[in-house]
């Protein structure tokens, strides 16, 4: 039998060959087409990456292409999770929904911007007037405005509404703790004053907080309470205000004499701690325990404080607050008969400051409710007499009255349009000129309402107008129907309740306790007591009437 020859190889595998020698090279591994390729891993444009994704020689087998495979997918996990953070937040900054998808594919989470930013020229068109300040006049008319994000911000927001005078908060009045005043706030401020010609110790007012209480009985709260108004005082002094307006307190469960007696005791302390500023006290609608209700008070308290110091205590006259404990502003003849107590038992040289408030709720109510300038129970004509009231010239006088306004009733103009949360506030335009779907509310929910400072530089403008304007004429008749039947649902509707609270005091007083002897309805109901004792007219019957009587009481 011959002998074979050597085999002959072919060039390529023969054909049915399925195995491949080691010593080949291997085909690259094949990858997902949504996943990017890893071709630049390598790369040296990358700094630092090539190094990074070096690897040590794996050993030949199907172990070798396992670690080959998973170096590769972790790389490209890498790079796609970079690529996907990059990708959000390019997206968050432009405040477009990111979706990220879950391992589940079940769930997603949107990540949206909870408040467009505004644009330069918006900003540029906030800081366009309301409305121009109007120089030289006796009355020096504002409002209590905003002072966030530093107290020299308060003079920008008074000459927004065109305000002569204005009153702020000189720190958080919803908390104890509040950071030092800054020497850059306070700098600012004074240069705001001096350029805008605001006179700092005329016609600024800042309002205390409304948890400080003078009169306080617990020893810890009232030095905290001390505390805080002294801060405040400091912080005046060194802004170069005189005056400080205050809320004079309550004396809760305890006496009131002694209550006065706190109150003088703690401006005692404060007023010879300090020097320049005037602490000014306003009066209030006298409900419950609360002081200032009565002009009397006043004088009690002044009684106790020494003599010296009389020269740096002021009152603040609240329009509403007065109205609401009783004394008549709306009439002329009552309104010069409350200036008359006021300067007998008071004096005007303590009169320092005018807040002008409406009031929703009738004269005598007891009850605190601001409303806007002739659309209360106090009316424009009362609001005519102040502002013709030769003994205010010169007095800061300050608007309080309500500017909250549901977004519907809030004006489109460039000047007054505001931007709002994107909780349904109102309709912002987006850059392809369309409005942002607004989430719907609940049913019975109501519409959310903004602040529209607009109000307060119409009113300011309105009392300007009534200096000097004769009441009998057809322009201040007009004027007076016209705000008096804007506020008529919201009379009508006070006057009700004012008066259901009166008629279940009366049937409060009217009412005496239960007899001694007389049935309780259960009792006439089990039968009990069918041989009682006789009543006051002998007779052992009960009367129905009394029974019912006594089971309602």
């Amino acid at each position: 039998m011959p002998s074979r020859g050597p085999r002959k190889t072919a060039s390529g595998p023969s054909p049915g060959t399925s195995k491949r020698k080691i010593d080949e090279p291997r085909s690259p591994l094949r990858r997902s087409k949504r996943v990017k390729s890893t071709e630049s891993l390598g790369n040296p444009s990358f700094p630092g990456r090539s190094e990074a994704k070096k690897e040590k020689p794996a050993p030949p087998g199907q172990k070798s292409l396992r670690a080959h495979g998973d170096s590769l997918a972790l790389s490209v996990k890498e790079e796609t999770e970079e690529e996907i953070g990059a990708s959000v937040k390019a997206e968050r900054d432009q405040g477009s929904a990111v979706k990220h998808e879950e391992a589940d594919d079940k769930t997603a989470v949107t990540a949206t911007s909870s408040k467009r930013r505004k644009t330069k020229k918006e900003k540029e068109v906030d800081m366009v007037p309301l409305r121009a300040r109007t120089p030289g006049l006796r009355m020096c008319v504002g409002a209590h405005v905003s002072a966030a994000k530093g107290v020299f911000n308060a003079i920008n927001n008074s000459m927004h509404i065109g305000g002569n005078a204005f009153a702020l908060f000189l720190k958080s009045q919803r908390k104890w703790d509040n950071p030092p005043l800054h020497d850059d706030h306070r700098d600012n401020f004074r240069r705001l004053c001096k350029e805008h010609k605001y006179d700092s110790a005329k016609h600024i007012l800042p309002h205390g907080s409304y948890l400080v209480n003078l009169a306080q009985e617990d020893k810890a709260k009232a030095k905290q309470a001390y505390d805080s108004f002294l801060d405040d005082l400091r912080r005046c002094e060194a802004l170069g205000i005189t005056l400080y307006n205050f809320h004079p307190g309550s004396a809760n469960q305890s006496n009131f004499s002694d209550a006065l007696s706190r109150l003088a005791k703690a401006l005692t302390n404060a007023l010879a701690a300090t020097s320049t500023v005037t602490p000014v006290l306003e009066t209030m609608c006298g409900h419950g325990t609360t002081i200032g209700g009565k002009l009397t008070e006043f004088r009690d308290l002044l009684a106790m404080i020494p003599q010296e110091y009389h020269s740096r205590i002021g009152i603040c006259i609240d329009t509403c607050h007065s109205f609401a404990a009783g004394y008549d502003l709306a009439s002329p003849p009552g309104f010069q008969a409350f200036m008359k107590e006021f300067e007998e038992v008071i004096g005007l040289q303590h009169l320092r400051a005018l807040h002008l408030n409406d009031s929703k709720a009738p004269r005598g109510s007891k009850r605190d409710l601001h409303a806007n300038i002739g659309t209360g129970f106090l009316g424009l004509r009362a609001f005519h007499n102040v502002m013709n009231e030769p003994r205010f010239e010169g007095l800061p006088m300050v608007l309080e009255t309500p500017i909250d306004r549901p977004v519907s009733m809030i004006s489109k103009s460039p000047v007054q349009k505001k931007d709002q949360d994107s909780d349904g506030a109102a309709d912002v335009p987006t850059s392809n000129n369309k409005k942002k779907a607004q989430p719907k509310r609940p049913a019975n929910s109501k519409e959310p309402t903004v602040a529209d400072p607009s109000v307060w530089a119409r009113e300011i403008e309105l009392l300007e107008s009534l200096i000097g304007m004769d009441p009998e004429s057809p322009e201040f008749r007009a004027l007076e129907a016209q705000l008096a039947e804007e506020g008529r649902e919201m009379r009508e509707k006070q006057q009700e309740q004012y008066e259901r609270k009166l008629d279940a005091e009366e049937k409060k007083k009217t009412k005496s306790p239960r007899k001694k002897n007389q049935k309780t309805l259960m009792e006439m109901m089990n039968g009990a007591g069918k041989k009682g004792k006789a009543n006051k007219n002998g007779s052992t019957e009960d009367s129905e009437d009394e029974g019912c009587q006594s089971h309602t009481e």
